[in-house]
């Protein structure tokens, strides 16, 4: 009787370790950029992602790096930042966590790309930069961009052609206008404010500190500063934005006043929660913006 136990433990025991790596389906790196878009994120400095990542982003000159965040268990999301003719322009790398740069378009072999969702590495729109603007070459040389088109760049490229050995970008000359959406425009005076402006801009509306959901208005956030402002319709997301723009040595980001509503989508329509805590918002969004939720 002993003998037979031990041996179906055996075979159980093969079948498993047999079963396990045929049966494990490694995540494609479309599904793991997405996942990792879903995921609860938390912000670290560039200086914790992997050094493989940092190699990669140094050698980046089209786009700045403006932030890193991490996905628990998945990898990392950096934002990044236009230059030159991609002012105004954000787009995201991702990498996993051994810190290997994420290929959008790799969906896995038996994958139809057709009908995968895909986000990421596509640039997108922050702001417009109000032409026209002038450059300080790294030769210390003015060149002025008058229009948005080739003949505009053109100086610019023939620059960079005719000193190929020069991997300095341009400095843009301060102060520049720039405009958000079709009417809010705003006046730029240094760098730390075009980070600042960087930084106000929420992919595809998305509202301030909220990446799944849409809050139910009015709604109050709490400044770094102490100061609060009321949104009471989705105009009034600008002044948070010029707060930013106008304070970019204040540490810290606007924290939303509970409780408030949210609307979320679900596979048979909506629905409203009332958020409490920073704690519930995380449980809410885990439930109904989680890609692997059923």
């Amino acid at each position: 009787m002993k003998k037979h136990i031990l041996t179906a433990i055996i075979v159980i025991l093969v079948f498993s370790c047999q079963k396990g790596p045929t049966e494990s389906v490694e995540m494609s790196d479309a599904e793991l950029i997405q996942s990792i878009i879903d995921a609860v994120k938390i912000d670290i400095a560039l200086s914790e992602i992997p050094v493989q990542s940092q190699t990669i982003l140094q050698s980046n000159y089209e786009y700045d790096a403006l932030g890193a965040k991490k996905a628990s268990g998945l990898g990392y999301e950096v934002d990044l930042t236009g230059c030159g003719r991609s002012l105004g322009d954000r787009k995201e790398f991702y990498f996993n966590l051994e810190g290997r740069k994420l290929d959008p378009y790799d969906y896995g072999k038996d994958r139809d790309k057709d009908n995968w969702e895909r986000e990421g590495e596509e640039d997108w729109e922050c702001f417009d930069l109000i032409l026209p603007v002038t450059f300080i070459m790294p030769d210390s040389s003015i060149v002025t961009v008058a229009s948005d088109d080739e003949a505009g760049w053109e100086e610019v490229k023939a620059w960079y052609e005719a000193n190929s050995d020069v991997d300095k970008r341009p400095e843009l000359e301060f102060p520049v206008d720039i405009l958000f959406g079709e009417n809010r425009t705003m006046t730029v005076n240094n760098q730390e404010e075009m980070k600042g402006a960087y930084a106000s801009c929420r992919k595809d509306g998305d509202d301030v500190g909220f990446n799944c959901g849409a809050i139910v208005l009015p709604v109050t956030y709490n400044m770094p500063d102490g100061s609060t402002i009321i949104i009471e319709d989705e105009d009034d997301y600008g002044s948070i934005r010029e707060w930013q723009v106008n304070n970019p040595n204040v540490e810290g980001e606007p924290t939303i006043q509970y409780p408030v509503d949210v609307i979320f989508r679900v596979d048979d329509g909506e629905i409203t929660v009332t958020i409490n805590t920073d704690e519930e918002y995380s449980d809410a969004k885990n439930q109904y913006c989680s890609s692997g939720r059923d």
